[in-house]
């Protein structure tokens, strides 16, 4: 036995055997469990960490290993208020000076959507689970948006009155408390594209300075101003009181469960909710008399101190955790908690420092002078329209929620009955921002203020569903540099919306909406600067759209004669027709897409829900970031499309014959440039292999193949091993006759 083993020939046949079995092995896992490994390792983070810089309006993207900034990208103008989610390959940044959220595809550091939300501190955008939500506080309103075009996505949840707070756990489930404190735990329900409703409880003592904390599962109400705290959602459910506490209160964004800590900065105390103890540590005498929002990071509480200069660390039960960590350059540090480390921004500051998870710490630079400002547009190529037909005084001009439209005429006061096209500001008096044509801002401007006297007026229905609403503003301070133009927004309450750039400041437009619904105008100046901050109004509409019926009076009536003339005719009414029902926006008709014979050739699988396939209107599939639509049928269950380098965004549109869009789920693919791609760097890594979402056909292909390699592998090993078996046996029977025969 040891011979067999240890022998030349032995070790080459268990190794051959072993390798065969243990090859044949993951074969059978990779059938059985999926081909999801290329998949998870995408997946994986990158190690890298953003930040902001709300005085340039960039977001700075660092290296905490080598201790660099890699990448900086101008997303909003100069002093900004950015908040950032890092999460499924996208950062998604919140602007709330204007409002503005824009979303980039880190696979290419380009925009592939953005979107208007109110300004200011009511507005929020929750990730998880690879869901989006865009939260509005103040009016009490969440919507789930796609988190690559940011276009809603089926009904928008109300709670009735203001939010205090709303988070979402790392399952997904929305978690939102409201100014009554009835506490909600929401969860989407993607078929039926709705917000559907899993708990309510009445929390006494929460209300409109309540703050949420969420976890893995679950989530922390911290209702100080009742001396609230309470767990729910995260199977150790827990309850308990504190001292009341006034004023801001600033939670950690996420923390595990058994360690939640708050920050209540104009009392100089940290709550922590450590286990099932709820504590108040008094952090005034560890010199830091202002803390700000914490984080927490393994076993430790990390507080930035406000106007100090430094952080501090607090073990669990609030004791001293380890030395204090001085901030360079900066008196107001702040934490951004990424993967299994802390960066602590310095706002202003050139350097930073990274806190490791042994709770080691060391500087960082994060803003380099030297480092290129990319902006996360494509490089403009707008083509020439062709001139327009002339206008049709019966049909009603409509702006199209969500898409894009050809520029269209809007008014400009002092000039009757004239326009210029809706886009980027020109004229005369107005700065061009083309090439060589930009006009520098000088030294100390500021983007412009909010417009003044917004108003906002019901004009007419064109159809029963499309108001025209006109608004006028007053100019705003310029602050330094001239203002080159305004962008005008109509929101329905519902969602839909017109938006449209102008010069002037007055405008009328049309909007999707119900009858007895609200439409809110917002308008933004901008100067060579930026753009300022919104000045908005809002209208309750009277009611019913829908071009009246076209009655026939009677003629009057004739001079006396001694022959009575007949009688008029009757009144004859003209009716619409119903207008068809328009295909489920937000469902899924793309499921999946294949690389065809060119590298940017898609093959894209088609599945059409039942009133998708059967709308009688034309569809198309709208490829976003290259800029052109395929028609296709409704019904289709497949088409053939070309993309571009890089990330590509792709939606089925259906248009009726009055202009009534739907549009589906986006899908996205992602183009690999070729090797040595142009003179400039590739946007993807040679290396980087395209996911590729295949059809359940395919897949099973797939697994059948490797399942069947695997047994086949397996019964090889088998019999190399008995092979060997025999042949050792018998040279082993051979030796010992030969031992038996020797004298």
């Amino acid at each position: 036995m040891t011979r067999r083993i240890f022998s030349r020939q032995g070790r080459a046949r268990e190794s051959a055997s072993f390798g065969a079995a243990a090859l044949g092995a993951l074969l059978l896992a990779g059938a059985v469990l999926g081909t999801g490994i290329a998949r998870t390792e995408v997946q994986v983070s990158d190690g890298l960490t953003w930040v902001g810089d709300d005085q340039r309006g960039e977001v700075v993207q660092v290296n905490p290993a080598s201790g660099r900034p890699e990448t900086r990208l101008q997303v909003a103008g100069g002093d900004a208020v950015l908040d950032i989610t890092q999460r499924d390959g996208r950062l998604v940044v919140l602007d709330r000076r204007t409002g503005q959220i824009t979303v980039v595809d880190l696979a290419t550091l380009l925009a592939s959507g953005r979107r208007q939300a109110a300004p200011g501190a009511g507005s929020k955008v929750l990730a998880a689970a690879g869901l989006l939500y865009v939260v509005d506080r103040d009016e009490g309103v969440v919507v789930d948006v796609d988190p690559v075009t940011l276009v809603d996505v089926g009904a928008p949840w109300r709670a009735g009155r203001p939010l205090a707070d709303a988070v979402a756990d790392d399952d997904g489930v929305l978690w939102a408390v409201d100014h009554g404190g009835t506490l909600r735990a929401l969860g989407w329900d993607g078929a039926a594209a709705r917000f559907v409703e899993r708990s309510a409880e009445q929390v006494a003592g929460a209300g409109p300075a309540t703050v949420l904390v969420p976890h893995r599962r679950g989530v922390t109400l911290l209702g100080l101003e009742g001396g609230v705290v309470l767990q729910a959602g995260t199977g150790e459910d827990r309850r308990g009181r504190t001292d009341q506490r006034t004023g801001t209160v600033l939670a950690a964004q996420a923390s595990p469960s058994g360690l939640v800590p708050a920050a209540v900065p104009d009392a100089g105390v940290v709550v922590l909710l450590s286990g099932p103890d709820v504590l108040q540590v008094d952090v005034r005498g560890r010199g830091c008399p202002h803390p700000d929002r914490p984080a927490v990071l393994k076993d430790k509480v990390y507080v930035p101190c406000r106007g100090d200069g430094k952080v501090i660390v607090l073990d669990p039960r609030g004791g001293r955790g380890g030395a204090d960590l001085e901030t360079p350059g900066s008196p107001n540090p702040q934490l951004v908690l990424d993967d299994d480390r802390i960066v602590v921004n310095a706002p202003g500051a050139e350097k930073g420092l990274v806190i490791d998870p042994d709770g080691s710490a060391k500087p960082v630079t994060i803003r380099n002078p030297d480092l290129p400002v990319k902006k996360p547009e494509k490089p403009p190529v707008p083509p020439t329209p062709p001139s327009p037909p002339p206008p049709d005084p019966d049909e009603p001009t409509r702006t199209r929620p969500h898409q894009p439209t050809a520029p269209p005429v809007v008014p400009v006061d002092g000039q009757p009955g004239g326009g210029v096209p809706a886009g980027p500001p020109s004229g005369p008096g107005v700065p061009s921002s083309g090439p060589g044509g930009s006009t520098a801002p000088s030294a100390g401007a500021r983007v412009p203020g909010a417009p003044a006297g917004v108003t906002a007026t019901e004009v007419s229905w064109s159809t029963r569903t499309t108001v025209s609403v006109s608004t006028t503003w007053t100019a705003p301070a310029s602050n330094g540099s001239p203002i080159t133009g305004y962008r005008v927004k109509a929101q329905c309450e519902g969602g839909a919306y017109s938006l449209q750039d102008t010069v002037g400041t007055s405008l009328v437009l049309a909007v999707e909406c119900s009858e007895g619904g609200r439409v809110t105008v917002t308008v933004v100046a901008s100067n060579a600067v930026g753009s300022g901050p919104a000045g908005s109004a809002s209208v309750a509409l009277s009611g019913g759209g829908g071009n009246p019926p076209v009655t026939t009076q009677p003629p009057p009536p004739p001079p006396v004669t001694t022959t009575e003339p007949p009688p008029p005719p009757p009144p004859t009414t003209t009716t619409e027709p119903p207008l068809p029902a328009m295909p489920t926006p937000g469902a899924t008709v793309i499921t999946g897409s294949v690389r065809g014979a060119d590298v940017t050739e898609r093959l894209l699988k088609l599945e059409p829900p039942a009133d998708w396939a059967s709308f009688p209107g034309t569809c198309v599939v709208r490829n976003s970031s290259a800029g052109y639509d395929t028609p296709i049928g409704c019904a289709d269950t497949s088409a053939t499309i070309y993309g571009e380098y890089g990330a590509n965004v792709v939606t089925v549109v259906a248009t009726a014959a009055d202009g009534r869009t739907s549009v589906s789920k986006a899908h996205t693919f992602t183009v690999r440039e070729p090797v040595g791609c142009s003179p400039s760097p590739c946007q993807i890594p040679a290396s980087y292999e395209e996911p590729v979402s295949s059809s359940p056909t395919t897949s099973e292909a797939t697994r059948t193949t490797m399942a069947a390699a695997g047994v086949g592998l397996l019964l090889t090993a088998v019999v190399v091993r008995a092979t060997g078996r025999r042949r050792e046996d018998t040279a082993d029977g051979r030796g010992q006759d030969e031992e038996n025969d020797t004298p």
